[in-house]
Formats: structure tokens, sequence, C-alpha cells
């Protein structure tokens, strides 16, 4: 198994137990502290903590980044930001209102960085514009950021183990809870599986960004046949519409 694939799986299994289902209360100290998850991994409070800023929180960029698996650089010159990763980099020049990803690619992002004690922090909108599936919860004063390959791989291994209700507890937003009930995804799902067999997992995943929603689309392994999921997130990670497409057999 590869590095990456090693990352993917250690994720999911913090994950099942921990996105949108725990507090993470036994990590703090102090219940008014910012708590936030990066991939399943609890970002360490020290002098450069997350921190809310009236709707959002702010992030310390070089320490969430790490969490990650980007390398940051920040170029004072031109006060241009650079987050290097193994499928993406990432560029920012500080003041502009847009991201440029792999040179080519420019996503809007139009709030504003801070230097707090000569270090760079980004609200959480700035890991949204760059592909990442972020929440915030403010009653539980927690944020947790997730790659679109590992948010696929629960929201699958949710439906493969039948923990619709948790899936539905997690994930739904409020208008998709109205228009597909736990027993309607549960039929969506036996579906699927009555004509393509048994479930062995995600082949490979895709995602897109437009305006407010977020696209992940995966490639599903069963044992007849590959069959395609699409799901729509929401600016606040929730689901707001499930497509499935399963080729003829």
């Amino acid at each position: 198994m590869n590095k990456i694939a090693v990352v993917v799986v250690l994720s999911v299994l913090l994950l099942v137990n921990g996105f949108g289902g725990t507090t993470y209360s036994t990590a703090w100290a102090d219940a008014n502290e910012v708590k936030v998850v990066l991939n399943g991994q609890v970002l360490k409070s020290d002098q450069y903590s997350a921190y809310p800023n009236g709707s959002t929180v702010m992030l310390p960029l070089r320490e969430a980044s790490s969490v990650l698996k980007y390398q940051t650089t920040y170029q004072k010159s031109t006060d241009t930001i650079t987050l290097s990763g193994v499928k993406q980099k990432i560029e920012y020049k500080v003041g502009n209102d847009h991201i440029t990803i792999n040179d080519t690619e420019k996503r809007d992002f139009k709030d504003n960085v801070v230097f707090r004690k000569e270090h760079l922090y980004v609200p959480l909108s700035f890991f949204t514009s760059v592909g990442l599936v972020t929440s915030y919860n403010a009653e539980a004063n927690l944020v947790e950021v997730y790659a679109p390959e590992v948010t696929a791989s629960v929201i699958a291994g949710l439906l493969s183990t039948g923990q619709f209700q948790e899936l539905e507890n997690r994930f739904f937003s409020d208008e998709m809870k109205r228009s597909l009930s736990t027993t309607g995804l549960q039929k969506y799902w036996a579906d699927f599986t009555a004509r393509a067999g048994t479930y062995h997992g995600i082949k490979s995943t895709e995602s897109s960004q437009k305006e407010d929603q977020m696209s992940i689309q995966c490639v599903l392994g069963f044992a007849v046949t590959d069959a395609s999921l699409e799901f729509v997130l929401n600016k606040s990670g929730k689901i707001v519409e499930l497509k499935g497409n399963l080729p003829s057999i």
C-alpha cells in the first residue's frame, strides 16, 4: 500500500469515529478554545492556536497545512503564500481576490488573512477555496477540515455497513433530509447492491467546485460491476444532492 493510501485509510478510521460524532473534549483543557480536526487529526493547542473571528475561525496556516500534508512558504518580498502538496500547488498573493491552483486555475477568495504574533492566520474559507471539505460548529466550538477522498470513503463506508441514520445525522443537510428519508436511503443502497453485488471499495475520486458547492464523484467497485456515486456538498460540508449511476449489467 502506498503512502497516500495509508494516509487515507488512517484518516477514514479516525473520521468514522469523529466526523460530527465526537466532541474531542478530552483533548482540550480549555472548553472555550476552538477545537480543530484536520483529516481526523486534532491540531495541537499551542501559542499559535486557532481563534474565533466573528462567524468564522482563523487557523494558523503553517501548522494546519502541515497536518494536511502541504509544505508552506511565505515570500515576504512579494507577499505571496505558497502551499505545495502531492497533487496541488496553491499560491495566494495577500490582498488578491483569488487563489491560484497549479498555476492556471483561479478560485475566488475575498476574505482577509491576518498576521498575529508575527504568524500568518487564514480564515476557514481559505481551505474551502482550495478544495477541502470544511465545517464549523459554533455551538461545539469545533472546526473540521477533510480531503474530498476521505469524505467520500466515509460516506461510502457508512452506506456499505448499513449506518443510514448515522450518515443522515452527520452529513445530510435539512433539505436533503426532507427529500430522502432513512428508509429511502436504505432502499437506494439496496437497489445498488442487488444488481452490482458486494461492495469492495472506492476505485477513484474526483472533486470540483462551483460557487458555494462542491461536487465529489466516485467510482465504486462491486463484485459484479463498477458504479458511480456523486454527492454535492454545501459550504457547511452537508450533502444537498445524491446521485448514483449503475450501468447495465
